[in-house]
């Protein structure tokens, strides 16, 4: 194994194909990814944070991230790709940076009208089920 550290980023966008229309009385969410969500108070977001060990904000408010470090850099990487798959079968946009025996994950809030939002309930319970 060489002493040199690999990285690799990988982004997945909310939605790997087309959306479909909403069905008629339903909200249209404007990508492929969890319904878009009511804003969360600074303060409940913050709140929410302080019980999951290892997570912060990042981008503003706009996305969650975590470092976690693992026994070898083989292990980083099976980690890494099971990030970037839930990721994309559960519709959300990460980013996995992984560099050695740690990989860097950053939960990003739903897009609205190309834009970036702020982190949602969603987003929060994404990032908890990632541990």
């Amino acid at each position: 194994m060489s002493t040199q550290q690999a990285v690799e980023q990988t982004q997945y966008p909310q939605g790997d194909g087309p959306v479909a229309p909403p069905a008629a009385g339903s909200p249209a969410t404007g990508n492929g990814g969890p319904d878009v969500q009511q804003r969360l108070k600074s303060e409940r977001v913050q709140e929410e944070l302080r019980a999951m060990a290892g997570w912060g904000l990042a981008n503003g408010e706009a996305a969650v991230e975590c470092v976690k470090t693992f026994p070898t850099p083989e292990v980083a990487a099976l980690y890494a790709a099971f990030v970037t798959r839930f990721a994309g079968a559960a519709g959300f946009f990460v980013t996995v940076d992984l560099a050695g025996g740690q990989v860097g994950v950053t939960v990003c809030g739903p897009q609205i009208n190309g834009c970036w939002g702020e982190v949602t309930e969603s987003v929060l319970a994404f990032a908890r089920q990632l541990g």
